[in-house]
């Protein structure tokens, strides 16, 4: 079984910071999501034949996760070793040649989820002037947290904007439908979603 394959840290003169960890490409099935003890998103499980991997993810990659992998879909994982897990650089899907290899050696997971994609939603959220005084900004930060928490919510998406020239009944959100809502809270807007296509 060969799912890594090591990245040489590059090489440090006497006198200087100890070297980089070796990088390794971990790859395999997106098997589920790794979560702190508060249920926070983390990172992800990644089972790659017989061994299982709990990779923690830097914040910017954690939203992918949610909305663009599929659970059983072959991936590459650039990561680091640390102490009872590992910490990710970046991922990247697996080319279909070596995904279908894998899948032939060891089984799969589950399928991967390709069918038809659900219609994609955007939520904005204005956060400038007033709106953001009146709970813009954590009008936004609370949608974030809900759909990053919430696999159900994969199909939703969110664009922070400018003036939506109703400042005086703010926080303000457009739905994916045009419609303006006022004094917007997180719960109104999801519930004005339904349920996913």
């Amino acid at each position: 079984m060969t799912p890594m394959t090591t990245l040489d840290a590059p090489a440090v003169a006497a006198g200087r910071p100890a070297p980089i960890p070796r990088g390794q490409v971990l790859k395999g099935q997106y098997a589920g999501v790794y979560r702190s003890d508060k249920g926070k998103i983390k990172g992800l499980q990644l089972r790659s034949g017989e061994a299982d991997y709990t990779i923690k993810l830097p914040k910017y990659l954690r939203p992918m996760l949610v909305r663009e992998l599929a659970m059983g879909e072959f991936i590459q994982v650039w990561a680091y070793p640390e102490e009872d897990r590992w910490r990710a650089v970046n991922i990247l899907p697996l080319p279909e040649g070596e995904a279908a290899a894998l899948r032939q050696q060891w089984g799969a997971l589950t399928p991967p989820a390709k069918a038809q994609s659900p219609t994609r939603l955007c939520l904005e959220v204005c956060t400038k002037g007033k709106c953001f005084k009146e709970g813009g900004r954590h009008l936004y930060n609370a949608l974030q947290g809900a759909v990053e928490g919430n696999p159900d919510l994969a199909h939703v998406s969110l664009k922070a904007t400018g003036c939506m020239k109703a400042c005086k009944q703010g926080p303000n959100l457009r739905l994916p439908n045009g419609q303006l809502l006022h004094r917007a809270t997180a719960a109104e807007a999801l519930r004005h979603l339904g349920p996913r296509p």
